[in-house]
């Protein structure tokens, strides 16, 4: 197998997952958060690829990584939990094998740049905080489960749940969507007391 850079690695587009008798559903709820909570949106314009390629372009240009091609195209999905399942074979993988190299490159410079090598995995992989588990977790590497905080919890949702164009919608129902997910990973953000999620 050939070598390629992270940033080659990294910008492999994942195949389609085809979508097979999906039918519509809402987004969770909870009495704890709710998309009323939900005040306001506000772009982040400095986090963008130009930014994070002026940051880190040097170590995503200059570290090697094997290549791995996707080898054949996914199942198809039909509601949230294959979906959890497809997500799992393809993407976790190689967001942690990305991570892994990344500070690999940065070992001799980590505490100077004070930093931890985290990894990315499921929610159960961080503590729990009042039972609640996020779908995802970036958590220090070799942390315990009983006591990691989850550095970006993380919510997965299937397209006919979810969409970032559900921000503009003319849509009320689609804009209470777009906010009620929102609300629930800024709610998870504070139990982790996480800046990002």
């Amino acid at each position: 197998m050939s070598n390629q850079s992270l940033l080659q690695y990294l910008s492999v587009a994942l195949p389609a997952i085809p979508i097979q008798g999906a039918a519509p559903s809402r987004n969770t709820t909870n009495p704890r958060y709710g998309a009323g909570d939900i005040s306001q949106v506000v772009d982040w314009p400095e986090f963008n690829y130009a930014t994070i390629i002026q940051r880190y372009g040097g170590i995503l240009n200059s570290k090697q990584i094997v290549s791995d091609p996707f080898r054949s195209p996914p199942a198809a999905i039909r509601d949230e939990p294959h979906f959890h399942l497809r997500f799992a074979e393809l993407l976790q993988p190689r967001v942690r094998r990305a991570l892994r190299a990344g500070f690999e490159e940065l070992a001799p410079r980590l505490q100077q740049l004070n930093l931890v090598p985290i990894t990315f995995d499921g929610g159960g992989s961080a503590a729990y905080v009042d039972q609640f588990r996020p779908d995802t977790a970036f958590v220090v590497v070799g942390g315990t489960y009983a006591d990691s905080t989850n550095r970006a919890p993380g919510d997965m949702k299937v397209s006919w749940k979810w969409r970032s164009d559900y921000r503009h919608s003319q849509n009320a129902f689609f804009q209470e969507q777009y906010k009620q997910v929102l609300a629930q990973v800024n709610f998870y953000m504070g139990q982790h007391k996480a800046r990002h999620g």
